[in-house]
Formats: C-alpha cells, sequence, structure tokens
C-alpha cells in the first residue's frame, strides 16, 4: 500500500532511533557556542561581562534542545533577546522595591502564561525571570546595564550562528513526529486483526498535524518526504477500521 511504502521510506531515511545518537553533537555545539563567547569576553573585558555572556549563549542553547516546530536558530535568538530585555529592565526597576516588585510579580505572570503557547515559549520565559535576578546585579549605571544586555543578546547570536553553520538533526523533530503518526497507524492496523473494535491514539497524527504547520520560508526547504505521507495515514487509517468493524459488513 502506498502509506505502508511511505513509512518504510521514512524509516529507511533516518527519522527514528538512528538519529538519537546525535544527541551528544547538539551538546557539543551548546557547549562551543558558550566557550566561543566566555573566552573573549573573559580575556578583554571582565569576569562580569563573561557571566553575561555565558548566561546568554547557555540559555540559548538550552532553548534548542526543547521539540519545537520552529527552526532553533530562531528560538536561540529568541532566548537571548528575552533575556537581554529582562536584564535591562530588570536594572531600571531594581533601585527601589516599589518599582521592582510589582515588575517581578508581572513579570513571572507573563512568563507562566507563556507554557499555554508551549513547553519552549514556557521555558524560554521562566529562564528570564531567574536571569533579572541575579543579572541586574552585575550593571552599575544604565550604560553599564546596556552594554551588559548586549553580550547576553549576543551569546544567544553566537548559539544561532553556530546552528546556521553546523545544523545537526534538520527537520529531525519533524521526522520524528512523522514517524510516530506512521507507526501509530501501523500498530492500530495490526490490533484491529485480532480487535475490530481496538480503539485508536489520535495524539502521534495530532502532533504530525502540528509539525506539518510551517512558515513560509520553511516549506520551500522542507524535505519531499515530509509532504505526503501525514496525510495519506489520516485517509488509510478509517478506511482500515471500517474494512476490520463487521459491523460496516466487511
Amino acid at each position: 500500500m502506498t502509506w505502508l511504502r511511505a513509512f518504510r521510506e521514512v524509516v529507511r531515511s533516518g527519522l527514528t532511533i538512528e538519529e538519537t545518537r546525535l544527541e551528544p553533537l547538539l551538546a557539543l555545539r551548546t557547549a562551543a557556542g558558550v566557550a566561543i563567547v566566555i573566552g573573549p569576553t573573559l580575556w578583554l573585558v571582565s569576569p562580569a561581562y563573561a557571566a553575561s555572556a555565558a548566561l546568554g549563549a547557555y540559555s540559548a542553547g538550552g532553548a534548542t534542545f526543547q521539540r519545537t516546530w520552529r527552526p532553533r536558530k530562531v528560538i536561540a535568538l529568541g532566548a537571548g533577546a528575552g533575556l537581554a530585555l529582562s536584564t535591562f529592565v530588570g536594572y531600571l526597576a531594581a533601585g527601589r522595591l516599589v518599582t521592582f516588585l510589582p515588575l517581578l510579580a508581572v513579570w513571572a505572570f507573563a512568563a507562566g502564561m507563556a507554557w499555554a503557547v508551549g513547553s519552549t515559549a514556557g521555558i524560554v520565559a521562566a529562564t528570564t525571570v531567574g536571569s533579572m535576578l541575579v543579572t541586574i546585579t552585575l550593571p552599575t549605571s544604565v550604560g553599564r546595564a546596556l552594554e551588559h544586555a548586549g553580550i547576553i543578546a549576543l551569546g544567544g547570536v553566537a548559539q544561532a550562528v553556530l546552528i546556521l553553520l553546523f545544523p545537526i538533526r534538520r527537520w529531525g523533530a519533524h521526522r520524528d513526529a512523522l514517524a510516530d503518526a506512521l507507526a501509530a497507524v501501523a500498530d492500530h492496523a495490526r490490533r484491529l486483526r485480532h480487535d475490530p473494535t481496538a480503539p485508536f491514539d489520535p495524539e502521534p497524527l495530532m502532533t504530525a498535524r502540528d509539525a506539518a504547520a510551517v512558515t513560509p520560508s520553511q516549506a520551500r526547504t522542507r524535505p519531499p518526504v515530509l509532504h505526503g505521507p501525514r496525510g495519506l495515514a489520516e485517509r488509510i487509517r478509517p478506511v482500515v477500521a471500517a474494512l476490520a468493524d463487521p459491523n460496516v459488513g466487511a
């Protein structure tokens, strides 16, 4: 069947277990991004600036480990920008409790609401709250606060550049979602042979549908194998269920 051939093609292209072996490379790339920003700032500026650079690069790199359908370089840039903004705004309000405590409360509430968008947005937003409490102690003036914010954002830029230059598991999350969806349909068809009323878990197909909603720029570079198999799986599943159910007359 066409959907079975598509499933075999997905598995042969290394969409499941084989790609998990590359996780150490992701960690190595993230560590390299941290080292790249720490070294120059520690040598040319001061340990305080190196701490800001390390925080920005580490947080931006850590955010890219989350399963998300957005490009990882965009996640890294967003994490760096969020940390930089929290540092600068936090310093401006840190002089008095009457301004800092309301800001912290609002910021923490917004970070909590970010979890409704997704786990990646929630983790990045939660990180900005913690960084606000740490990095606001580093600057000594508004100008220095701007400099620290720029250094933190530079850490995110460094991670984004490394992701652009050394892509690892491009479309990996999308491939995993598609492979899980096809495997779920295949498993359901296998169980229907023994139980015509076997239930089907729709979550893998729902996840694959979310993964298929790409941006126009992503659509231009999406591998051909990710285009059609999900639609075939969604169409074949009710047909297989209908054939297996004796009430339908199969």
